[in-house]
């Protein structure tokens, strides 16, 4: 090869230029000269803006290196709640398991959608649910209320006030509640001004809509979007396997995807009686959404129904008395 080189080279020719042999060896050398927790910054960057769990996992494909520090809890409890967000068709162990490290890790939202998952389905036959549903539930609930998720705190009072894996103690849950209002109170009017001003002038002259669930001042979505993973996974399970009509009821709410955890816990929407809501938050935004322009007094659709079966019971009497259906004097 070198005499070919000074032959071209004599003749007054381009010198070859060979190209690079990679190194089969070490192909993404460049990660293993990486420090760690340069590594662990990007995966966690990754986790945290990622749009769906495949995100995570495509960085994780990369190497070996990836997928071992993709797993490391500093990781795991940053990543976004669309991150951790399994849909029902793909739910299996394995994702159980997924996010089971997510809430160890200290993920709030994957705890959150492991206790909707435990207090809300239990029973229903979805797999990798044990039998302490309520009481894993609770414990799910307060993990995720530490971090300070607002609904996994709305539902830890929930959990307290109904006796669902804790002691019944409806005081200590209607506490919660009102802590959890609070803070989305805070949440939602950060600064000082006419909107904050009139919401607390709101409160302060009904207190009773800290105690229900907060909801007075939620604005109706843009769109149709689910307020969290967790609630499509309960809208997605539920019309895939619909509950028994005498057993459990939905929220009204579409986006809500909560059911009854027992007989006639929802209240009625006061005016139709017949949207039931699991909150007062859910009912100020179906309300915003549409549902006063088809809700109906009773009153109202009862008197309508009357009417109506009324005018069926005239019409009915005038057909047969008609002249065709007459032979003789006596009606055919």
């Amino acid at each position: 090869m070198e005499a070919v080189r000074q032959q071209e080279k004599a003749e007054g020719k381009r010198p070859r230029v060979e190209a690079a042999q990679p190194d089969n060896g070490n192909l993404l050398g460049d990660f293993d000269v990486l420090p760690q927790d340069l590594v662990l910054s990007i995966l966690a960057a990754v986790s945290s803006s990622a749009d769906k769990p495949a995100d995570l996992f495509s960085a994780m494909l990369v190497c070996k290196k990836l997928g071992e520090l993709g797993m490391k809890p500093q990781v795991l409890k940053v990543a976004s709640a669309a991150c951790v967000s399994v849909r029902v068709g793909r739910w299996c162990p394995a994702a159980d398991s997924f996010l089971r490290r997510c809430g160890d890790a200290g993920n709030a939202d994957a705890n959150f959608l492991l206790g909707i998952v435990r207090v809300r389905l239990n029973g229903t036959g979805i797999p990798a649910v044990d039998d302490r549903g309520p009481r894993a539930a609770a414990r799910l609930f307060l993990r995720a209320a530490s971090s300070g998720h607002i609904g996994a705190l709305r539902d830890l009072g929930f959990c307290v006030s109904n006796g669902l894996g804790v002691p019944r103690d409806p005081a200590a849950g209607r506490r919660l509640t009102i802590w959890a209002n609070v803070q989305e109170l805070r949440d939602r009017y950060p600064t000082e001004g006419p909107e904050r001003d009139a919401a607390l002038a709101h409160i302060g002259s009904a207190p009773g809509c800290l105690s229900t669930g907060f909801g007075c001042f939620a604005a109706a979505p843009r769109r149709l979007e689910w307020a969290h993973p967790a609630n499509r996974f309960l809208g997605e399970w539920f019309a895939a396997r619909p509950p028994a009509p005498r057993l459990r009821l939905l929220c009204s709410l579409p986006t809500c995807g909560r059911p009854e955890t027992r007989q006639l816990e929802f209240r009625r929407c006061t005016a139709c009686g017949v949207a039931r809501y699991c909150s007062r938050a859910c009912q100020a935004v179906h309300w915003r959404m549409g549902h006063r322009a088809e809700c109906v007094p009773v009153h109202q659709w009862l008197l309508a129904a009357m009417a109506n079966q009324a005018a069926a019971h005239v019409d009915g009497a005038l057909a047969a008395a008609a002249p065709g259906n007459v032979a003789g004097g006596f009606p055919i």
